[in-house]
């Protein structure tokens, strides 16, 4: 599955996301997402961003945690908003 803008992802964990921007850095994919509850409302404090990882036909997503990584991915994310 190949993730977009405005699709909404579903985690192993059963959470939930809207994907808001994407981005590649240093030859890697980062998409912007916000949680979303069960009635498909947006939790604002609830933001991340979320590397995504291909294992031959298969998409899978881990949340960025570096804090130098998230702050480099932020201002390319606010840059093209």
């Amino acid at each position: 599955m190949q993730i977009k803008i405005n699709t909404i992802i579903t985690l192993e964990n059963q959470m939930k996301y809207v994907v808001l921007n994407e981005t590649e850095y240093q030859n890697h994919h980062y998409f912007l997402v916000m949680e979303i509850d069960q009635n498909k409302e947006v939790i604002p404090t609830n933001v991340a961003i979320l590397e995504s990882i291909y294992d031959g036909v298969d998409t899978f997503v881990e949340k960025v945690t570096d804090s130098e990584l998230i702050i480099t991915l932020t201002n390319l994310l606010k840059a093209q908003m």
